[in-house]
């Protein structure tokens, strides 16, 4: 603890303009240095990017892990599978699935670490990990510095804003050495992003293996690196909300479907705007296969609680689609039909007259679910999957081409309100009457 202080007085001190370069490096100490803190009396021989994935063999197994001369080269090397390379003595069996989820993240609940500092330091030692690099499925990246013109003066001192050169070809050179990764989360801030899609075009960086792709904003360069790619996704968290003097990502993320010819499933929020008939006509000219499509967000402004003819333009467009068969909608009161969801407050629900106002709401959700409904199987009657908000009917057919919707509500709707909204006791409401007069009277006393 008193080597932590020390050190902090040594990094404030130091702290002075110009002097980023030493910003950088004493922010890549901090991690090393808290190492040592916590194993004082041990030597700690594990790769933090493997703490970092919980794995749950590595959390029983820490331990046992720490004990062996050399934890890295036992994890890292397979030395078990060559003979004559001293593999250390141990009943420890490696599970295959033990570098599939790989994560480059210092914005997750724990200790705190400078964004740059760590994603260097992660990905020198994945770098320098074969058996990562070759059995990594899923890498999930989110790098958060602490830098704005509001940002303490500490966090300015543990990390500068400019990201370290190194940390381009970095990621390059590990991206190009997973030859099985699939899935790959980017959350890099859009303020970078522009550095590293001139980083990744310089080297015609290309991920064949990879079919997923969730990205943070402006990002989108990523898709037409990937050739093979099935599913492309927004990323989450507030970072997607609309930039007011910025360029519009959600165009940009839509327009780089262009690039993916193999692309299945696409999903995207409109963030406040909402879904408007002509953002959903480039969809349909940039994705012309989809097979999966959700839009989150609401069709039209969001929460406004109008009625427009929104949804039913843009079921008319994605009718286009012949490929579709799985569509995923926002919620009732986000699909512009008149319902706005009922009172915000919860007050509006308390006591008897409340739960009756809570059965209203929930019967004119379920028919503006059910009107949603009819409208999209009427312009898309080949699908076979719907969802609204997080209810999904079972859509059946009969030989002379029928289509039905069974809702959870279906030749139901009393019993079923009455399930969301049961009648109780008033027995609780007496007692808590009884209890605030006992207090007033013990006040007035």
């Amino acid at each position: 603890m008193k080597l932590a202080i020390i050190f902090s007085f040594f990094a404030a001190a130091l702290a002075i303009p110009g002097m980023s370069s030493v910003q950088t490096w004493l922010a890549g100490l901090q991690q090393p240095i808290s190492n040592f803190i916590d194993n004082s009396f041990r030597e700690l021989t594990i790769p933090q990017f493997i703490l970092d994935t919980k794995h749950p063999w590595i959390l029983d197994n820490k331990r046992k892990l720490e004990g062996l001369p050399n934890a890295e080269a036992f994890l890292c090397l397979n030395l078990q599978d060559h003979a004559g390379n001293n593999a250390p003595i141990t009943d420890l069996e490696i599970p295959p699935d033990l570098f599939h989820n790989l994560v480059i993240d210092n914005n997750s609940i724990g200790p705190q670490r400078p964004g740059w500092p760590n994603a260097i330091d992660r990905l020198t030692e994945i770098n320098r990990c074969p058996q990562a690099l070759a059995a990594a499925k899923s890498l999930y990246v989110d790098v958060f510095v602490y830098c704005d013109e509001n940002t303490a003066l500490w966090s300015k001192i543990r990390e500068p804003c400019q990201a370290p050169a190194s940390v381009f070809p970095l990621f390059g050179d590990v991206l190009e050495s997973m030859n099985s990764l699939e899935h790959l989360e980017w959350g890099i801030r859009h303020d970078y992003a522009h550095i590293f899609e001139e980083s990744f075009r310089s080297r015609n960086l290309t991920l064949p293996s990879v079919t997923s792709l969730k990205l943070s904003p402006l990002s989108h360069f990523l898709v037409a690196m990937c050739p093979n790619l099935e599913r492309l996704e927004r990323g989450g968290g507030l970072r997607w909300n609309d930039y007011s003097n910025g360029p519009d990502w959600k165009a940009l993320l839509i327009e780089s479907g262009v690039s993916a010819t193999k692309l299945k499933h696409f999903a995207m929020s409109s963030v406040h705007a909402g879904w408007s008939p002509s953002m959903i006509a480039n969809v349909v000219k940039a994705m012309p296969h989809l097979e999966s499509l959700r839009l989150d967000g609401s069709i039209g402004r969001s929460w406004s609680g109008s009625k427009t003819d929104d949804l039913k333009e843009i079921m008319a467009i994605l009718s286009e689609l012949m490929n579709l068969t799985h569509l995923d909608l926002p919620d009732s009161p986000s699909l512009s039909l008149g319902f706005d969801g009922g009172a915000w407050c919860g007050n509006a629900y308390d006591g008897k007259e409340g739960r009756k106002y809570g059965r209203d709401v929930a019967r004119q959700g379920a028919e503006t679910t059910e009107m949603a409904g009819n409208i999209v199987m009427m312009n898309t009657p080949h699908l076979l999957n719907l969802t609204i908000g997080e209810t999904a009917p079972n859509i059946t057919r009969t030989e002379n081409g029928t289509i039905s919707l069974i809702w959870p509500w279906t030749g139901r709707m009393g019993d079923w309100v009455m399930e969301i909204w049961p009648e109780v006791d008033d027995y609780e409401d007496i007692q808590y009457g009884r209890m605030a007069t006992t207090n007033l009277g013990e006040i007035e006393n």
